[in-house]
């Protein structure tokens, strides 16, 4: 792992432990004990680095997500195998990092939404379609409505989450989501396959 990798996974986790804007660059450099120097070398300033921590982090998402879906599982499997990954990269982040890119940083935040209407709706259309040739989803779905839909309830759980007024933790906001969801547009076996294996979304082995 190279110096520029090292500081962007540090800074990844000082922003998911508390936040974003109460993280300055004195802190990360404290943090991963090195100079505030050494940080400028490879980032410019606070918000190149958080563009940049946002970047990685969707490659992640598209790589991982990429190789729980080139498996040879049904299409209900590989939703709950992307979603068990999703809960456990999350499982620990402060809602006030969402509420601080909301607010203090929309351009990096932007880079999120458009990661959630391109990549994921894509993702979702795909396996909506291959449910559907399994008999685990309804045939009366239009993949690409459902597709839409979904990337509103994620919109809708990040509000939730970012709300001053919220008790919830990520785990548990989706789980409900993705269970919501999947019910939704199960047939009998879809349904009977997700009863048995829902829980593995928030099993961290």
């Amino acid at each position: 792992m190279d110096e520029a990798q090292k500081i962007l996974m540090g800074a990844l986790e000082l922003f998911m432990r508390i936040g974003v804007k109460s993280v300055s660059m004195d802190d990360l450099a404290r943090e991963l004990g090195i100079s505030k120097k050494t940080i400028y070398k490879h980032f410019s300033d606070k918000r190149e680095l958080i563009a940049s921590v946002m970047k990685a982090e969707i490659a992640n998402d598209v790589k991982s997500s990429n190789e729980c879906y080139s498996s040879h599982e049904n299409a209900v499997q590989k939703m709950i195998n992307i979603s068990r990954h999703v809960s456990r990269q999350h499982k620990d982040i402060n809602p006030t990092v969402i509420y601080d890119l909301q607010k203090y940083y929309p351009a990096e935040w932007g880079l999120l939404d458009k990661h959630r209407t391109e990549f994921v709706q894509e993702l979702i259309a795909r396996n909506v379609q291959e449910g559907q040739t399994e008999g685990f989803y309804r045939e009366d779905l239009n993949p690409q409505t459902v597709s839409s839909m979904y990337a509103t309830l994620i919109q809708g759980m990040m509000q939730q989450l970012a709300s001053k007024d919220n008790t919830f933790k990520f785990k548990t906001l989706h789980l409900e989501m993705v269970s919501y969801h999947l019910n939704g547009i199960c047939t009998d076996a879809g349904r009977e396959y997700l009863q048995q294996h829902i829980t593995e979304i928030t099993n961290d082995q």
